[in-house]
């Protein structure tokens, strides 16, 4: 494939929405949480966790989805600490966006290792990269984060802001937002950053 002439699929945001509820309800159908995307990923989609050392220092990623479809690459030192975990839940649902989203493509490119996915992106155009980026960030974010759950948890949480003297949300802008998110993120397993999105996308934020 020449990279200069590659172009990324598009893709609603709906439609991204639709596929990661899909697959989490097939998946985990009793509604686990957090989402335990580290251990159904093997047995459920044929994938293979396999471990590479130093793999975020040699180009800042934690995981990376091979052209085989069969295994993501992930770092070692964050595969084997514990406060790496949610990081880690996110960058492989993240890879396991692009299997779902982005299958075909990887297949085509056919690239074996992680240098050969960097001399690959080093090429193509930045706008390209860009969109595959954003389409896994979002299949992660709502595979991670299911919207029913999120407004359910955002109630309890106002209710808790407000003890605490939030009560005007837009006045209040991020740091009422910072509270609410750091409130809820650990139920399900990613960082306040990521439930701020969420919130924010799902347009959930401000609370009515």
């Amino acid at each position: 494939m020449d990279a200069q002439r590659f172009k990324a699929p598009y893709l609603r945001r709906t439609d991204i929405w639709r596929q990661a509820d899909e697959l989490r309800q097939r998946l985990l159908p009793q509604g686990t949480l957090p989402v335990p995307v580290l251990d159904p990923v093997e047995f459920d989609l044929g994938l293979e966790l396999v471990p590479k050392a130093s793999l975020r220092r040699a180009g800042d990623i934690d995981a990376l989805l091979l052209g085989d479809l069969k295994t993501i690459v992930v770092d070692r030192d964050a595969f084997m600490d514990p406060r790496a975990e949610n990081r880690l839940r996110f960058s492989v649902t993240h890879e396991i966006g692009h299997l779902i989203l982005h299958g075909e493509l990887y297949r085509n490119l056919r690239h074996a290792n992680a240098e050969g996915w960097r001399e690959f992106i080093k090429n193509i155009p930045e706008r390209e990269y860009s969109w595959l980026e954003s389409h896994a960030y979002e299949f992660a974010g709502r595979f991670l984060v299911p919207p029913v759950t999120l407004r359910e948890s955002l109630k309890t949480a106002v209710e808790t802001a407000r003890t605490a003297g939030f009560t005007e949300w837009d006045a209040s802008g991020e740091t009422a937002l910072g509270f609410i998110a750091n409130h809820i993120c650990r139920q399900f397993g990613v960082s306040a950053e990521v439930i701020a999105r969420r919130l924010r996308i799902e347009e959930f934020w401000p609370p009515k």
